[in-house]
């Protein structure tokens, strides 16, 4: 009996940290410049959001949001605490596909990667013969996928992302065909791309990014 309500207690437990890391106090800007100020849970095509931990939660499209940023209290002692920003676009020119991303490198055009904000994931671990598995929540780690967009481009374009291989060996390198396109305004980055191993590879993204913010005079309107 005693084991048994040991066990209840630590599944009770679990579901309660699981409840607070799938919520995350934050900061929403909106589109039309408003904020709002609560407890979010991100699903794929929205964020379910309350104001206060007991309020009904409410769903909130992606396309009606700008960025998002983690909650700072402005009571806490620590003033050089900064909140972790991610923006919200569409990737890859379809409008109903968003996803958040942090800003790496800014200028003519920004470099981002896809964010981890509030993001968790379960494995299940087993508990007891009687009560089977529990979920845990833990961090991963996935590689870094990185976009590029300018300013007043609407979406993010990810680069190198349809490479064709076989046995670890790239036969079909994406990033030369699409890096020299996107960057097709700029002659002399634009050949490096293609160069390849010889001048600039997918790997080299920020090194690309750099190179054109800083050498590139040419922009497309």
């Amino acid at each position: 009996m005693y084991n048994l309500l040991k066990t209840g207690l630590i599944l009770l437990l679990i579901t309660y940290n699981i409840h607070s890391v799938a919520q995350t106090k934050s900061v929403l800007f909106y589109k039309d410049g408003t904020t709002q100020t609560g407890y979010v849970t991100f699903k794929k095509k929205e964020i379910k959001f309350q104001e206060l931990r007991k309020d009904k939660k409410v769903k909130i499209k992606y396309e009606h949001l700008d960025s998002i940023s983690g909650y700072v209290n402005p009571r806490s002692k620590r003033k050089d605490l900064k909140p972790k920003m991610a923006y919200i676009f569409p990737t890859g020119k379809n409008d109903n596909n968003f996803q958040l991303y942090d800003l790496v490198k800014d200028g003519k055009v920004n470099l981002y990667k896809l964010s981890n904000y509030g993001d968790y994931s379960f494995v299940w671990s087993p508990t007891s013969a009687a009560l089977g598995m529990a979920p845990i929540p833990m961090k991963t780690k996935t590689a870094i996928i990185y976009g590029v967009k300018r300013d007043k481009e609407t979406f993010v374009i990810l680069l190198g992302n349809k490479d064709t291989s076989v046995s670890f060996i790239t036969i079909a390198d994406s990033f030369k065909t699409q890096g020299s396109e996107y960057f097709s305004d700029c002659t002399v980055l634009a050949t490096k791309i293609k160069e390849g191993e010889k001048g600039f590879s997918k790997e080299d993204i920020k090194d690309v990014v750099d190179f054109y913010n800083s050498e590139c005079s040419e922009s497309i309107d």
